[in-house]
């Protein structure tokens, strides 16, 4: 089996019959189409029969495997936004560590895939059993899906991975949308982890900056070897050492700007 992929909205076909036991709102207010009504009720039937009686795991933490990243943490916060910035290499190969993780952990994960760069090949079939990918046409479009699917609640994980969008398309995402994800996912028990090629997303609850140097050859080596090499330091929000300067009081969150000037000089 392979994972379940919806190909953008615009392209999810009449709704089917019948309806499923997972809830799944568009945001309050927004008056939608009768054709986009019937294809969110179509994704609603495909959540449904992809996970029919997902088991929920308290709050917490969802370990990833990483050591640079489970040392700090455990893991990934469930119930808070994550933001994971770094080359699309680096990136791509976290998406694979998270997968195997999803295999481990025996939960659910969804892939929202703002440029449609996801490659399956080499990913573990148990994992992509239990993987929704949702292919989008843009980061606007992509962020309206997580939208959606953190409403759902059996989802252990959800990646959005914006890496290789054009950086002027995700900087036309106002910030309101970020602080409105990270109020819809502490509802939950969801991991939410958003993939950005540089710190943007305002109000993120820990901010990871991910490392990596390779060359050429690293094409014929195997994931689990590069992943070994690849760096990783994890900012928290409550990090009384990083928030002091950005807000002046422990516990502040670090706006992007001053996360990335801080990233630097780590790096340097």
């Amino acid at each position: 089996m392979s994972a379940v992929a919806i190909d953008s909205w615009a392209a999810l076909p009449e709704a089917l019959p019948g309806e499923p036991a997972i809830r799944l709102e568009p945001p309050e207010g927004l008056d939608l189409p009768e054709a986009t009504q019937e294809r969110l009720s179509h994704l609603r039937r495909l959540l449904a029969e992809k996970y029919p009686a997902a088991e929920r795991k308290p709050g917490g933490i969802l370990p990833t495997g990483l050591a640079p990243v489970d040392a700090v943490e455990g893991g990934l916060r469930r119930a808070a936004l994550t933001e994971l910035s770094g080359g699309s290499g680096a990136g791509a190969l976290f998406i694979h560590a998270m997968l195997r993780a999803v295999s481990r952990e025996k939960c659910l994960a969804a892939l929202v895939d703002a440029a449609r760069s996801f490659e399956p090949e080499g990913c573990a079939p148990s994992a992509l059993t239990r993987l929704l990918v949702v292919l989008c046409e843009d980061p606007a479009q992509a962020v309206k899906a997580v939208d959606l699917l953190l409403r759902d609640g059996n989802l252990s994980l959800v990646l959005l991975d914006l890496q290789a969008a054009p950086l002027r398309e995700i900087r036309r995402i106002h910030a309101s949308a970020w602080h409105r994800l990270q109020r819809l996912v502490e509802q939950t028990s969801s991991a939410l982890v958003v993939l950005t090629p540089q710190p943007m997303v305002e109000g993120a609850r820990v901010r990871i900056a991910l490392n990596a140097q390779w060359t050429l050859s690293a094409q014929r080596r195997w994931r689990h070897g590069l992943l070994a090499e690849m760096a990783a330091r994890v900012f928290p929000r409550h990090c009384a050492a990083l928030n002091g300067a950005a807000g002046g009081a422990t516990g502040g969150a670090l706006d992007a700007a001053d996360w990335h000037n801080r990233k630097e000089s780590v790096s340097a």
